[in-house]
């Protein structure tokens, strides 16, 4: 009956309305997949999507299944690919990737993103979309992408950030520079805190700042402020303290009020300088911070997930 059911479902692709993920639940698809991070050569900032993937493939193994992490697909192996980075893709790919491949948007819904355009949203409207944003997920809607959400989760293999005794980054922010974040950092060096600012460092050589580091700096690229838990997660996850810009009447980061020092753009630099200068704070505020990820587990969310067939 699925084999049936499942040859009905993939003859409806390229239908006004997408793909479900996960239709048929676990079963179906707990050694159907790979997770594929697009990785054109030469181009790093792939790698920004390396921890968000591994929860989801840890997630998969802490349930019995497997999804093996691939940046090639020659390495697909007949596995259906999971893709991480599709807005790095042609629109010529919608020819040559299954039709039942599962499109996993880690893009900012937002008219001052480049990568949301004529060529990404065509992709998407062809195959299932996971999104990690409730306002991601409604802004898709309203360009005529159906989406579900895959919220983003923890998974133990995710804590693996070597702590240093003594901390002797007073702030680090890693990601590009834009106008809004520029100002900031110029304004956090002329205070006199130790600011490091990474680009392009991934991986271990970028969890040994992390290490280093009093406080880890979050502020938004775009005006439309869309909580960066993609960014955000894997710090929590490690015991850091995170001074974030944001809106705590915001539902996506009221979830996280209490394990983030959160405050207004204005307000970033005066709450490094208070938190450089109180250790103890900021161990309340990283000790809750990892409290609340450890509260959501990537295995039980994809879990539900498969339950609905999403």
């Amino acid at each position: 009956m699925h084999a049936q059911a499942e040859k009905q479902t993939v003859a409806s692709h390229g239908a006004e309305h997408a793909l479900p993920a996960f239709p048929f639940g676990w079963e179906h698809h707990k050694d159907r997949h790979c997770i594929w991070i697009v990785s054109p050569e030469g181009y790093i900032h792939s790698r920004a999507f390396e921890d968000v993937a591994l929860g989801l493939h840890y997630a998969f193994a802490e349930l019995g299944g497997s999804a093996p992490l691939v940046t090639d697909p020659r390495d697909w192996n007949g596995r259906v690919p999971i893709v991480y980075g599709a807005n790095l893709l042609p629109s010529v790919a919608a020819q040559w990737l299954p039709p039942e491949s599962i499109i996993v948007n880690m893009e900012q819904v937002s008219a001052e993103s480049s990568w949301i355009n004529h060529r990404y949203l065509g992709l998407l409207k062809k195959f299932a979309v996971l999104d990690y944003s409730e306002r991601n997920r409604q802004g898709l809607a309203k360009l005529g992408v159906p989406a579900e959400i895959l919220d983003v989760g923890y998974n133990r293999h995710l804590t693996r950030v070597p702590q240093t005794p003594v901390k002797d980054i007073d702030v680090l922010f890693y990601g590009s520079v834009n106008e809004r974040r520029k100002n900031v950092l110029v304004a956090l060096q002329a205070s006199g805190l130790n600011l490091v600012h990474l680009f392009g460092v991934y991986g271990t050589e970028r969890d040994a700042f992390i290490g280093r580091s009093k406080i880890v700096l979050n502020v938004h690229h775009f005006d439309a402020a869309i909580f960066e838990i993609c960014r955000v997660s894997f710090l929590l996850a490690n015991g850091a303290c995170v001074v974030s810009e944001g809106n705590i009447h915001d539902p996506e980061v009221a979830a996280f009020a209490e394990g983030m020092a959160f405050c207004d753009y204005d307000r970033l630099v005066e709450t490094c300088i208070e938190l450089v200068r109180d250790e103890e704070k900021r161990s309340a505020i990283a000790s809750r911070g990892f409290g609340l990820m450890c509260e959501r587990q990537q295995a039980t969310i994809l879990s539900a997930l498969m339950a609905r067939g999403g």
